[in-house]
């Protein structure tokens, strides 16, 4: 199975959804002039002042003005390679968000954000995983997307998990399999330009 995958709306849709919601989550006024009972908790776990939370959140909210702009790319590219690299650039963005900063989804509206983001994270999982095959070759974009939506369900899994979003059994019940990515962050980068350069490596070949 060689099939080629072009991110449809439907999929730029799903990942716009699930920047949308972390705004949601993380938009915080500023902690100098409001201190809420859930800031001072993460505060107190994280073991830092206030001032200290305050660039956190600057922080959180610079990563999301990134995604905002790799989703603004996505919308705009018409080149298949292109779109690639940037999901996989907005995919791992999403990653170490919820890898570093998953404390700040211990309220109800935290975790119900991570309760929609995967759910729509597995349903999109397993459709783009049927166009994946044994043969399919690694450059191919369908490969490229799958693996890099593998690192994104683990994020959420292992981040719900954290802040009691879902059970263990709950997680069973996905039926997913085996999650585990075959491929780094770096090598995805690298597959997601494949394409792109295909071109010149047979130019060079033939030279």
């Amino acid at each position: 199975m060689t099939q080629g995958f072009m991110l449809t709306q439907e999929t730029i849709s799903t990942l716009q959804a699930q920047v949308e919601l972390f705004e949601q989550c993380l938009h915080f006024p500023n902690a100098q002039h409001q201190v809420s009972a859930e800031l001072a908790e993460i505060a107190n776990t994280r073991d830092i002042s206030q001032d200290e939370l305050g660039q956190v959140i600057a922080q959180l909210q610079e990563k999301l003005h990134r995604l905002v702009k790799l989703l603004n790319k996505i919308r705009e590219t018409t080149k298949e390679e292109s779109t690639n690299l940037y999901f996989v650039k907005c995919i791992f963005l999403l990653k170490e968000i919820l890898e570093t900063d998953w404390d700040f989804f211990l309220g109800k509206e935290g975790t119900e954000a991570i309760k929609r983001l995967t759910s729509g994270g597995v349903l999109l999982y397993k459709e783009i995983k049927n166009l994946v095959g044994s043969e399919t070759p690694k450059k191919e974009s369908s490969y490229v997307v799958v693996e890099a939506l593998k690192h994104n369900l683990k994020s959420l899994i292992e981040a719900g998990l954290r802040v009691n979003a879902f059970s263990q059994e709950e997680v069973n019940a996905f039926d997913l399999g085996d999650i585990t990515p075959q491929e780094s962050e770096t090598m995805l980068i690298f597959l997601s330009t494949m394409k792109k350069w295909e071109s010149v490596y047979k130019r060079l070949a033939a030279s």
